[in-house]
């Protein structure tokens, strides 16, 4: 039995170690060094090569090393017939809450405006509305947005969450569905997006929703880049519409050099480092998934190809 490490910038020693200590009776292997494709039960992978994981005939499951499986679905040939477990660990969770909430502070406090007034050494106090006279929307209410959302809401801030289906979250107004998103769109200052990419969300931030979104409200964006329309969105950003975004993903990762992101005043941008992956906790749940695989049940959270995510 064996667990193939595909992973080209991951740190493979660190993952064997961490395997080995839980799983000792599993060979490990680094791809493309494989022994036996015929012994692969469990592919660990982030960006794996094209054609590649169709090749194991044994294989029991295919573990994301992130929340996202783009990377994965991205190969056409991707067995269909095999469970793609997402990665959702609560270091991730906290670490993209964390995010979230500094983005936040930044643009609630007026932090934006103090760096360029900085530059120009101006010393002038800007007014500021407080936690309780923010809205802040979270677009997502899945494992992501589910913390997120109580965060904000144990902070002080009113807080509004949408979804594709109805949800319950304690202290958060909870809208579904199209016909509910300029509900939330209207009241929001500030805007969280932990969406996963589907058909339906593909785009779904454009020029007709920051219409919708109130005068000089901001957009924090850790979920998935193709939600987001760029040039809308710089169109909303120019006019004053959004008065600025903090942006961690985008359509075409990393983001080219000539991107007008890059020299955008009002963009704020990180390279997909809202929530790195924390080796040891990943493996937990990895290692957690693996058993109950073994014992007959069902690994969790498993991505749902009807569903998008």
């Amino acid at each position: 039995m064996s667990i193939l490490f595909c992973w080209e910038n991951g740190d493979a020693e660190l993952w064997r170690n961490e395997f080995s200590s839980r799983l000792p009776d599993y060979e490990f292997n680094v791809h493309p060094d494989v022994r036996s494709i015929y012994d692969v039960q469990y592919i660990l992978t982030w960006m794996p090569p094209i054609g590649d994981l169709k090749r194991y005939p044994n294989l029991k499951a295919i573990f994301s090393i992130g929340a996202g499986c783009d990377h994965i679905l991205r190969d056409p040939e991707v067995p269909r017939d095999i469970p793609i477990v997402r990665l959702i660990d609560d270091a991730s969770v906290r670490d993209m809450s964390h995010f979230a909430l500094h983005w936040a502070l930044h643009f609630q406090r007026n932090f934006h405006i103090y760096a360029k007034q900085q530059r120009i050494r101006r010393w002038q106090r800007q007014p500021y509305h407080t936690v309780d006279e923010h809205c802040v929307g979270v677009l997502g209410l899945g494992g992501m947005g589910t913390p997120i959302a109580r965060l904000f809401a144990d902070l002080g801030f009113e807080v509004a969450g949408w979804s594709r289906t109805r949800r319950k979250v304690d202290k958060v107004t909870c809208l579904a569905g199209l016909g509910e998103l300029p509900q939330l769109l209207g009241k929001t200052s500030i805007v969280v997006s932990v969406l996963p990419l589907t058909s339906d969300t593909d785009g779904l931030l454009n020029s007709e929703r920051f219409a919708l979104m109130k005068d000089g409200s901001f957009l924090i964006n850790i979920g998935r880049g193709s939600v987001i329309n760029d040039v809308d969105l710089i169109a909303a950003l120019d006019s004053g519409k959004i008065a600025g975004a903090a942006l961690d993903v985008f359509a075409t990762e990393p983001l080219p050099a000539e991107h007008p992101f890059w020299g955008h005043s009002h963009v704020h941008i990180t390279p997909h480092a809202a929530g790195p992956t924390n080796d040891t906790s990943a493996v937990v749940q990895i290692v957690s998934n693996i058993e109950k695989i073994e014992r007959g049940e069902e690994p969790y959270p498993v991505w749902d190809w009807a569903l998008g995510y």
